[in-house]
């Protein structure tokens, strides 16, 4: 095996899963909203979060997305509704509660998801 086919396979062995990835990037997103030393670390969360979203409602509108209908649409008006509240919360200092809650939710959804047991994992 050469060595790039050889490389090819080992990071594609420890790749993240798509719904990891997810979940990682919601993380990530969930910690700059909740520890932000100041303003400008506010509204960079605030900014990785609207792109978080978009980039989720973008994916929700395409044709290949495979999500039950009902699902997609709950998502699109929660990422919406995300997308709008961190545009308010850069002008001004509401908290940031809600928007931390959702995107907690929504890393527990996509951890449980697959488990076949989705609302006992969410409650723990």
């Amino acid at each position: 095996m050469s060595y790039a086919a050889h490389r090819y396979r080992k990071a594609a062995e420890t790749a993240l899963a798509p719904r990891d990835a997810e979940a990682a990037a919601f993380t990530l997103v969930n910690r700059l909203l909740s520890e932000p030393k100041d303003r400008l670390a506010r509204l960079r969360g605030l900014g990785k979060n609207q792109e978080l979203w978009s980039f989720l409602l973008r994916d929700l509108s395409s044709s290949g997305n495979a999500l039950p209908p009902v699902l997609k649409a709950d998502l699109t008006r929660i990422g919406i509704w995300a997308m709008r509240e961190s545009i308010a919360a850069m002008g001004d200092d509401r908290p940031l509660d809600e928007l931390v809650e959702i995107n907690a939710q929504i890393i527990a959804g996509l951890r449980c998801a697959g488990t076949g047991d989705g609302q006992a994992q969410a409650a723990a």
